[in-house]
């Protein structure tokens, strides 16, 4: 414990203009002159411009083992399914420098997190190749940081809510080390609200998803719980709402998915007919939902056109009409496809 001690009190320690003191522990200083940061190509947690001082990990190839860079990573696969399942677009920009001018134009900090995620990038003005530009470019929905074997408490996290970022996610994985610092496994969530950060079970950002949902999550080695899964299905549906996204069918390849399902099932359906006699009913029943799925695909254009072709077809040749609609690149390509097949 005494040396353990000893090593909190070696860690490096700036002073903001206003007095405040930034504390990074597991961290050690060294001197990075303004021209040498921009092409600084090292991990680092920290720059402090007035002083040309670089906050680096204690030890580089501990940071960038599994137990640190996992949950980033499964934070960015998490946000695609959530996409794919409101049918939107969201972005994770990963280990992106955060940065800021003094009044002279010259490098006053720059701070890099685990992982930037932007709900909205289509309305958002994203970093670019030299990172995010604070106040020029739009702050993520959320940013995590893994204290793996730092702890940002002291230090990044003061500049977090200095620099008004509105939702940040703290990670401390489950996985033990024994230079962990920043205490037991679990996420935290803090928003900015009111003048400064307040610390709440569940994300804004991300329609409720819990902190203990996220944290399970992030930690899972062998694939998505059911939990997970859940927790995933319920936010998603929120956030759709929220969003005013499609849903799944808002995404191709889901899309895509689902019309082979529909179509294979509605095939087996009026086989199924068929034995019970009752196969004009669900030809019929065919005809009128492969007309809703390329109306759903093309457009209402097509309905009229398309049913007075379904309408000549045999039932077995209605069979290949569900593949044409999900292969054919275009209403007239399909039409083309049906006329040909009678």
């Amino acid at each position: 414990m005494a040396e353990r001690n000893a090593k909190e009190e070696a860690a490096p320690v700036l002073y903001l203009p206003d007095g405040k003191r930034l504390v990074f522990p597991g961290c050690h200083a060294k001197h990075v002159s303004a021209t040498a940061i921009e092409t600084y190509e090292g991990r680092f947690e920290y720059w402090h411009g007035p002083t040309e001082t670089l906050i680096v990990t204690d030890d580089d190839a501990r940071i960038v083992s599994a137990d640190h860079e996992l949950p980033a990573q499964y934070l960015a696969q998490l946000t695609q399914q959530l996409a794919d399942e409101c049918g939107a677009h969201f972005m994770a920009f990963g280990t992106t420098s955060i940065w800021r001018l003094d009044a002279e134009g010259c490098y006053e900090a720059i701070m890099r997190p685990d992982q930037c995620i932007y709900l909205r990038p289509q309305e958002a003005w994203l970093p670019d190749r030299q990172g995010l530009k604070l106040g020029f470019h739009t702050l993520p929905d959320v940013v995590l940081e893994v204290d793996h074997t730092t702890d940002i408490r002291q230090g990044k996290l003061q500049m977090y809510e200095k620099w008004r970022f509105p939702e940040l996610w703290v990670e401390v994985p489950d996985a033990f080390t024994p230079h962990r610092r920043a205490g037991l496994p679990g996420l935290t969530i803090r928003v900015w609200e009111g003048g400064g950060y307040r610390e709440v079970d569940a994300s804004r950002a991300f329609a409720g998803w819990t902190a203990a949902e996220i944290h399970t999550a992030l930690n899972e080695r062998m694939g998505w719980s059911a939990a997970t899964t859940a927790a995933l299905v319920r936010v998603a549906k929120a956030l759709t709402k929220q969003l005013g996204t499609a849903g799944p069918e808002g995404t191709p390849r889901l899309w895509r998915h689902r019309a082979e399902g529909r179509a294979q099932g509605h095939v087996e359906g009026r086989a199924q007919g068929h034995v019970e006699g009752r196969a004009q009913g669900h030809v019929e029943g065919e005809r009128a939902l492969l007309c809703r799925l390329a109306v759903r695909r093309f457009g209402d254009e097509v309905a009229e056109s398309l049913g007075e072709l379904l309408a000549g077809l045999a039932s077995e040749d209605l069979v290949s009409v569900g593949d044409w609609i999900v292969e054919c690149a275009s209403r007239d390509e399909l039409l083309r496809q049906v006329r040909e097949s009678g």
